[in-house]
């Protein structure tokens, strides 16, 4: 009986911790493994340790025809133009870190 509780709260915590890790972004495959094999207070300690990536949308402009993406705006995209094509730029939000 008190195997089955001891069991019952180390997985509780462990599973805790990989939602926190998930909510927080980080490897919550990580933070489940080390949890489980080392010890609740490990992956704690990873979770500690980690923090989120940052991430930011930034305005490009990408070529519909040959795919490129451009930094800055303009009319046509300038390979496609040299090869005859005028292809207008669409303009796309990209995820940056």
């Amino acid at each position: 009986m008190d195997l089955i509780i001891f069991l019952s709260v180390y997985l509780m915590a462990c599973l805790v911790l990989t939602f926190l890790s998930y909510r927080k972004k980080i490897n919550w495959w990580l933070t489940l493994i080390i949890s489980i094999l080392v010890t609740p207070v490990g992956g704690f300690i990873y979770y500690q340790s980690n923090n989120p990536i940052k991430v930011y949308k930034e305005a490009r402009y990408k070529c519909r025809r040959c795919g490129f993406y451009f930094t800055e705006e303009s009319t046509f995209c300038p390979y496609c133009e040299q090869d005859g094509h005028k292809i207008p730029l669409k303009k796309v939000y990209v995820d940056m870190t």
